[in-house]
């Protein structure tokens, strides 16, 4: 049903009485326009008018739907954009005028008189003291209970950790933006550090997946929970950038608050931006937000520092992701970049001691294995994620399959063998004694397994698309492979209500999404589909992984999980990456990233083909010195029949090159 924009609006946008002030002040003239005014204008819009304010404007129909068909059916970012661009082609001055008599003349009066007074917002009460001292109470009553409890184990989710029972210190690294070397940073010093002798407004936390970027977050948040840190801001707001998608900043915050709480999350709006030095943002997880930069929802704009300038942000991101920030000049000046390495050895054992805690039999015996077994020391048990899940197998495995873990070398191999665990797990709580009858176990494990390969297919149009959070009714194809899925452990289900904006344009109802644990969880599992279209689907196959090596660095997890689960796909995505290096044809993929991916395979056919690339590509020497990952340096081991390895450093690093071929 279509609205009318000018009664809709005299409905919304004129003061209830009680709303105005008893005494306004003088009347100033407003300023130029501003991209926040141009946002909440876009959002006042009624969907039905986009094409008429479109035409007026000057577009021409096929503009107006290529803005619809650029903002993937989000209409309020195709009138952002349209009004965005309509502006580059006006005078700032003249700008104000000339919108609001465009306004006029298609009968939008109200809008109209809003854009000319520079009043957008004005209709919004605005937020008292003791209100907003209501919603800072619930934002941390809600932070301690969603973001700062932590479920280590996941196939128990009635154990959760209290935060400074497990939180074990990160390793942080600040960028010399000069040299691009780093230095050690103390978590102390985080809204310390400066660019060119000035504080940042933004700071960018970088780091690879599992290494502890998403609990540094819930750290932040903790501390200021608890008065240990942060104390300057009266907010410190966290938000999940998985969990946005193009909600405003109102409308988080309002998802935060409990019902009783009447605030508007257009008042809640508001006040944030009118206090932004009160307010630190932490946005977790840039590589995980729907969609890319260019849609103009109100994250993305903060993020490209085009709103909330004058407060703090601190954005975690996977590197493919932060390069988009790098790559803009104007940002690269602004931003400070910080790297998270995970745990140093202590911190690698101090952790193991929390997890056991206070049984320190297992823990004495984990950080044993781990300190006599190079492979894993260096290359899994700095990551958090990998650490959890060392914990978990070691505390259920007996002795024999303790044994096995012995062997693991690479990411996939550990990832393969907690999958196996998790389905172990889970079959172990049925009633064998009904089951397991003519083969009825090894039948159902296939069946499991079946289903988890069909998430994969989920899995991997969601990370094509850069989608981490789903409907339940995205699985309707795939009948019984959700619960299976949260009976195992790979995913987990949540009812979320929609926001104001989604309920205006679609549906009234909250939704069942599902989520996988962690993006690994989900790689891992879209691994095993692309893997598995090799032999049963190849010209998908192909199709696919065409468009993935051209992402190649983004989909580097994905990459790994792949190749490690049969040696003709390994070779194959091998073969595919060396054509690209030697294409030139992108610019993400180098020497480095294919021993990466091919240590992963662990295939000697696999191995061989790097090889012969590498002594064709680059020097027959190889040197390995104190910038190189573990796992880069492990890969290169794992071809060095083909190379010969000296180092330029440390006699420690060429101890630990001879100890790790061994």
């Amino acid at each position: 049903m279509k609205r009318n924009c000018s009664s809709d609006m005299a409905n919304v946008l004129l003061p209830r009485s009680g709303d105005l002030e008893p005494n306004p002040g003088p009347i100033t003239k407003p300023g130029d326009l501003s991209e926040r005014e141009l946002h909440l204008l876009a959002d006042f819009i009624d969907p039905s008018d986009f094409r008429k304010v479109g035409l007026a404007l000057g577009f021409t129909e096929a503009k107006l739907s290529w803005f619809e068909r650029d903002n993937t059916g989000i209409l309020m970012g195709a009138t952002y954009k349209m009004l965005c661009e309509w502006l580059k082609s006006v005078g700032h001055q003249e700008a104000r005028e000339e919108l609001s008599n465009k306004l006029h003349n298609i009968n939008l009066v109200q809008l109209a008189e809003i854009v000319q007074k520079g009043k957008v917002d004005d209709h919004v009460p605005s937020m008292t003291e003791e209100e907003f001292q209501q919603v800072i109470k619930a934002v941390k009553e809600y932070s301690a209970l969603h973001h700062c409890q932590i479920q280590a184990d996941p196939l128990n989710s009635g154990v959760l950790f209290k935060f400074d029972e497990i939180f074990t210190n990160l390793m942080l690294m600040e960028e010399n933006k000069r040299t691009t070397s780093k230095a050690s940073l103390l978590y102390a010093d985080l809204l310390k550090t400066k660019v060119n002798g000035v504080l940042p407004k933004r700071l960018l936390v970088e780091g690879e997946g599992g290494v502890g970027k998403t609990t540094l977050c819930a750290k932040i948040a903790w501390d200021w929970i608890h008065g240990a840190g942060y104390q300057k801001f009266k907010l410190v707001l966290l938000i999940l950038l998985r969990d946005v998608s193009d909600k405003t900043i109102g409308e988080i915050i309002k998802s935060y608050l409990p019902d009783d709480i009447e605030i508007t999350a257009m008042q809640l709006n508001k006040h944030i931006f009118s206090h932004q030095k009160d307010v630190f943002l932490v946005l977790d997880g840039l590589d995980e937000l729907a969609g890319d930069l260019n849609n103009p929802h109100q994250i993305a704009l903060i993020i490209l520092n085009r709103l909330f300038k004058s407060g703090r942000v601190l954005i975690t991101s996977r590197g493919w992701k932060s390069d988009e920030i790098r790559k803009i000049s104007e940002l690269r000046k602004l931003y400070a970049f910080i790297a998270v390495e995970g745990f140093s050895a202590n911190n690698l054992s101090a952790y193991i001691t929390k997890f056991f805690h206070p049984d320190t039999t297992p823990a004495e015996d984990l950080n044993r294995f781990i300190s006599n077994n190079d492979v894993i020391r260096e290359n899994m048990a700095p990551f958090p994620i990998y650490t959890v899940m060392l914990c978990i197998m070691w505390k259920d495995f007996d002795g024999e399959r303790r044994s096995a873990m012995s062997k693991l070398q690479t990411f996939s191999q550990l990832f393969d063998e907690m999958i196996h665990f998790l389905v172990d797990h889970y079959l172990s709580k049925l009633d064998t004694s009904a089951i397991d009858v003519g083969g009825k176990m090894d039948r159902k494990r296939k069946d499991i397994l079946r289903h988890l390969s069909d998430i994969g297919c989920i899995a991997l149009q969601g990370l094509h698309d850069r989608k981490l959070v789903f409907t339940e009714q995205e699985f309707h194809s795939l009948p019984g492979s959700v619960d299976t899925g949260c009976q195992v452990g790979v995913l987990t289900k949540q009812t979320q209500s929609p926001s104001p904006r989604e309920r205006r344009h679609h549906s009234h109802s909250a939704v069942s999404s599902v989520q996988f644990p962690h993006k690994l969880f989900q790689e891992y599992l879209a691994g095993m589909y692309l893997s598995s279209l090799h032999n049963s689907g190849r010209s998908e196959y192909d199709r696919l992984m065409m468009d993935i090596i051209g992402r190649a660095s983004e989909f580097r997890e994905l990459l790994y999980f792949t190749s490690a689960q049969q040696k003709e796909v390994g070779l194959d995505i091998i073969t595919r990456l060396i054509a690209s290096i030697l294409s030139m044809e992108y610019g993400d993929v180098d020497d480095d990233f294919i021993v990466d991916v091919a240590y992963e395979s662990q295939d000697q056919t696999v191995a061989k083909a790097v090889a012969d690339h590498l002594l064709t590509s680059s020097s027959k020497t190889l040197v390995i010195g104190e910038e190189m990952p573990a796992h880069t340096e492990a890969g290169h081991i794992f071809i060095m029949n083909h190379r010969k390895v000296v180092s330029k450093f440390s006699k420690a690093i060429h101890t630990r090159t001879a100890t790790s071929k061994s």
